[in-house]
């Protein structure tokens, strides 16, 4: 038996999850049943097939690039609640002393 519920109630606590002994008892066969499903994929000839980065044989549409002047110094400013002299920044209230 690869899992046992010391193992499971260890990894419990370290992602935090509150778990008791019986809760643990039933996620043993579950894990394992978990494992050997993984394991059966051992079995899988796979001789002469070749690796996939992506089981979609059609590539992504792509768009040219442009660049839009949007948001001016100016526009974001007029935002300001008490804009400085300069109009150059926001002026907001001290909170550290």
């Amino acid at each position: 038996m690869y899992f046992t519920k010391e193992k499971i109630k260890r990894n419990a606590k370290l992602v935090r999850i509150g778990m008791d002994d019986t809760l643990a008892e039933k996620m043993i066969p579950e894990l394992e049943s978990v494992i050997n499903w993984i394991a059966e994929l051992d079995d899988v000839n796979v001789e002469g097939a070749e690796p996939l980065i992506s089981v979609c044989e059609h590539s992504l549409p792509k768009r040219t690039d442009t660049i839009k002047m949007s948001n001016t110094k100016e526009e974001i400013l007029k935002n300001a609640p008490c804009p400085d002299d300069n109009n150059d920044f926001f002026t907001v209230p001290k909170i550290i002393e």
